[in-house]
Formats: structure tokens, C-alpha cells, sequence
């Protein structure tokens, strides 16, 4: 079925529902209508959240920043097809089309979410249907709302310029119900601006319905949506639109929730076989889980369960790792350095820095111990530090020293209590700086890089490819590039005419070393 008629063609929930097992419109004896808000919170799982099962969502997305690099030659694996990688390694305009013929899998990330966001809608629009508890119905509906404000949020970061850079420039498509609207407006793009709108207005609702829930339903150590994490997104997505004040009011609600702690890595041991994997609720940080573990690190690693002769005996052949400049910006006694950049045998005895970090390393080298059941990415507490540091620091005022406390009471979890620690900057764009780089150290491979680097100004970037033992080509993506805004799926742009492409560059070509 075409993008169009999965997304925005749906003749009536009975389609929707026709795809989500149980939950089914009566054409036969087996299938029912859900009758109860219990029935469409079981329905959300399957059809609008981010499952750790349901991969398709990162995938290139990790190779575009500054915070990887390509891995020092080796001979390619047998099924190796440079384009996979090169096309987004690269920033090329035609990034989907290269990865298409390079069988690189399903890429279209834009699909992904708007099926996810028909779930939701889905939902939504079926709820007043049913009868059940006011508080289950108030469940079912905040989960729905926070979930479509989160997959916004991504959607027009990845396809839509910067908010603080052009606000008034396409951003993605507002499909806000399952069923056909009577005008095709909503194929069309909305303004970045109108997009945020939006995302605040689900973010916002989704936030007073929770408040309205006993304290005991507002968040629970698991991986549904909840308060914390309504307010956390609120909070990066004024980040975001430069409001300092409203971005560190949401940061601190967060901080000061007592369900939440700053691990203390002190306690966390460097070994490999006992790294830290962050997106479980064994961590104290952890607010939020979702996503596939596969989709953190599957790109920027490639892995094989016994040596191969073909691969030089190995049992890992990454083609990325953690770059230089990042692990440059770690001092010595930056317990993070450790303990958030992964380490994993490449060939015998040979480790390598890997572009993924905050996982437990298992028998596969790159797979979480006992990954059945864990996820990918999570929001976690400390972003919500560095969130509140960065929108004070930018306020001036009392908020340097404001900033200044919240970044040490951080960093006092990242370091030995006997190394020095403590933020003591008083000069505003000084410390705006520092929390920069301590933003970066903070949440390396968390999907945050890219985002940080679109609105803080877009810098010039280079990569480097190395295409033999002896040469290489570098690849440049100049300030403020055509590139820091994703283009179009072009499956995306041939079954919805409506749709408009981001300008593009032309072709980029490399330097040859």
C-alpha cells in the first residue's frame, strides 16, 4: 500500500483498526470493536509506541554528526555496499536513493513516524467511543497526545529547518486524525513555527490531563509516557525555541521530581562486561525507554556470531567510532570517558573506541547482556541539568550562578569526589560555551548531537572516508549547509504530490588524501 493511503487515506477507523490484531471493527465472528479505555490503552502499544522491537527510526541519523568517524581501514565484509553508509556519512542529496540501491533496508524514518502518529490519532479519535473509568480514559489519552507532541518534535528537527534559524520554513505535514479530512490541506507542510505550535499544544494537554491523575499514575518505572516525561519535552522543545524561562521552569519540575536520581558513576565500573546500559529502569536517571537497541548502534557496527575467514577472523567489523574531537573534549579525570565510550574487540586482542555508547557488552561484543526487553534511547535526568543549565546561563543574571550549581552537582556525579569538579565560571558566554562541550560529553550517542549542532548555529563539519590502507577522502559540510536539514524521502515525495522538497545542493564530491 502506498505511503499516501497508509497515512493520510484512511476511509474510517475500521481500516486502522484492521492492522492491530484484537482490536478490530466486527466483519466476522472474531473480530470486535474495543468497548473500554483499557481495551485502546492495550492498542497503544502495538500501534503508536516507539517499541524496543520496532527498528527503522535512527538508523542513518547517528552518522551525520561530528561526534563519529570512520573507522581505520578494513578489508569489507562480503556483503559490504559502500553507499549504505557513505550516503548519509557523506551529507549527499540523494542520501535515500544511494541507500536504496544499496539495499541499506527500510530508511524511511518519515514513514516510520506517521505510522506511529496514525496510532495515536487512531486512538484519539476513538476514545469518546467508549466508556470506561475517567481516570483509565485520562491514561489512554495523555499517553496519545505525549507520544504524537514527541513524534512531531522529531520529525520537524529532522525534516524542517532549525526553529531559531527559519521558523517560518517548511516543516512536515499535521496529520492530526485517522480518517480522511474533507480538504487535502493536510498533505501539505505546515511552517516549522506551526509545527512547534502543535507540539506544545499535545505536549501541554498531555500535562494537564496527567496532573489530573492520582500522583501514584503520573509516572511508573516503565516504559509508558508519563508527567516526567511530558514536562522533559517541554522542556527541550523551549530549549529549542530559544524561551529560556519556560525551558528551565519544565527542566527544574523535572529535576526536583523525587522519582528520579543522578547516577553516581563512581559505582559504575569501567570493566566492559559491566558497562552501565542506560535505557532500563535499573538506572535512577532513567525517565523514559523506547526505541530498539539495534537501531543505536546497528550502522555504526556491523557484527557476525563466529569468526569469519572472509572478515580476517573477526568477531566484530565496525566501519565508525567515536571520533577524536569528541573524546578530546573528556579531561583525564572525566569518569564518562570510560564509562560512555564503548570499548569492543575488533581483531584478537585489538580494541576500538565505538560510536555508541552506555550499553552493557554481551557475547556479541555490540549487543546489550540479555537484550530482550531493553530499548534503545530513553530520556534520562540529567539532560534535564543540562537543559536548565543552558537556559539560565543564556537568561545572564542570577542564572550564571544558577547554571554554574546545576552543572557541579552533575559533573559532582561524573568525577572522583577528589577531582576537581566544581563549574566556577562567572562569564556568561564563557559558561554558555562550556555547557556546550559538557552537553556533548553528558549525552554522546543519544541522538542529541545532531539537534544540538542544527541550532547552535550549524558549524562546518568533515568527515573522511577511508576508501583503501592508503587513501582517503574527505567530505565537507560547510556552515549553515543546505544538508543540516534531511531531505525528503523520495518514497514519501512520489505518493504525496502535495509535498514540497527542502532545497537541496547539488552532488558532493570529496578531496582526495
Amino acid at each position: 500500500m502506498k505511503l499516501t493511503n497508509k497515512l493520510f487515506i484512511i476511509a474510517s477507523l475500521s481500516l486502522v483498526f484492521a492492522g492491530c490484531g484484537d482490536f478490530l471493527e466486527p466483519n466476522s465472528k472474531s473480530e470486535f470493536v474495543p468497548k473500554d479505555a483499557t481495551s485502546l490503552n492495550e492498542l497503544l502499544l502495538g500501534e503508536a509506541y516507539q517499541r524496543n522491537d520496532l527498528g527503522g527510526f535512527n538508523t542513518f541519523l547517528a552518522l551525520l554528526d561530528d561526534d563519529v568517524e570512520a573507522a581505520p581501514y578494513q578489508v569489507p565484509m562480503e556483503d559490504f555496499k559502500e553507499d549504505k553508509y557513505l550516503a548519509s556519512f557523506s551529507w549527499q542529496p540523494d542520501m535515500f536513493s544511494m541507500m536504496e540501491k544499496a539495499n541499506a533496508g527500510h530508511t524511511n524514518i518519515y514513514e516510520k513516524y506517521y505510522e506511529l502518529i496514525l496510532g495515536a490519532n487512531a486512538v484519539l479519535d476513538y476514545l469518546p467511543k467508549v466508556t470506561d473509568t475517567e481516570e483509565m480514559i485520562n491514561i489512554v489519552k495523555a499517553q496519545a497526545l505525549a507520544l504524537r507532541g514527541f513524534y512531531y518534535f522529531n520529525l520537524v528537527n529532522i525534516f524542517g529547518q532549525p526553529y531559531n534559524h527559519n521558523r517560518e520554513a517548511l516543516g512536515v505535514p499535521l496529520k492530526l486524525q485517522s480518517g480522511i479530512e474533507e480538504s487535502d490541506d493536510y498533505l501539505q507542510r505546515k511552517t516549522v513555527e506551526e509545527v512547534y505550535a502543535q507540539i506544545l499544544m499535545d505536549l501541554h494537554a498531555a500535562e494537564e490531563i496527567y496532573k489530573l491523575l492520582p500522583e501514584e499514575q503520573q509516572w511508573k518505572p516503565k516504559f509508558r509516557t508519563s508527567l516526567p516525561m511530558v514536562q522533559l519535552m517541554l522542556s527541550r522543545t523551549y530549549l529549542y525555541m530559544e524561551n529560556w524561562a519556560m525551558a528551565a521552569e519544565y527542566a527544574e519540575q523535572v529535576m526536583n521530581n523525587r522519582n528520579f536520581r543522578l547516577l553516581d558513576l563512581n559505582n559504575v565500573s569501567s570493566t566492559a562486561a559491566e558497562y552501565m546500559y542506560y535505557p532500563t529502569y535499573d538506572s535512577p536517571e532513567t525517565i523514559w525507554p523506547y526505541g530498539s537497541p539495534e537501531d543505536m548502534f546497528a550502522w555504526t557496527c556491523q557484527s557476525t556470531n563466529s569468526a569469519n575467514p572472509n572478515n580476517g577472523n573477526k568477531k566484530m567489523h565496525a566501519y565508525f567510532q567515536a571520533s577524536e574531537e569528541l573524546k578530546s573534549t573528556f579531561d583525564e579525570f572525566d569518569l564518562r570517558l570510560k564509562r560512555y565510550i564503548i570499548k569492543a574487540p575488533v581483531e584478537n586482542s585489538e580494541y576500538m573506541d565505538m560510536a555508541y555508547g552506555k550499553i552493557l557488552v554481551g557475547t556479541q561484543y555490540y549487543l546489550p547482556k540479555n537484550a530482550i526487553g531493553v530499548f534503545g534511547r530513553c530520556l534520562r535526568l540529567s539532560e534535564a541539568y543540562l537543559n536548565f543549565a543552558e537556559a539560565q546561563a543564556n537568561m545572564g543574571g542570577d542564572g550564571i550562578e544558577k547554571a554554574a550549581e546545576a552543572l557541579t552537582a552533575l559533573r559532582e556525579k561524573r568525577y572522583d569526589p577528589e577531582d576537581d569538579f566544581e563549574v566556577e565560571i562567572t562569564d556568561q558566554q564563557e559558561l554558555i560555551e562550556f555547557i556546550k562541550k559538557e552537553r556533548r560529553r553528558e549525552l554522546c550517542f543519544e541522538g542529541h548531537r545532531w539537534f544540538d549542532l542544527r541550532r547552535w548555529g550549524m558549524p562546518e563539519i568533515t568527515h573522511v572516508w577511508h576508501t583503501s590502507s592508503t587513501e582517503s577522502h574527505t567530505y565537507r559540510l560547510t556552515e549553515k549547509d543546505l544538508m543540516y536539514t534531511v531531505p525528503i524521502p523520495d518514497e514519501a515525495m512520489q505518493e504525496n504530490s502535495k509535498l514540497v522538497q527542502n532545497e537541496l545542493p547539488g552532488k558532493r564530491t570529496y578531496e582526495k588524501k
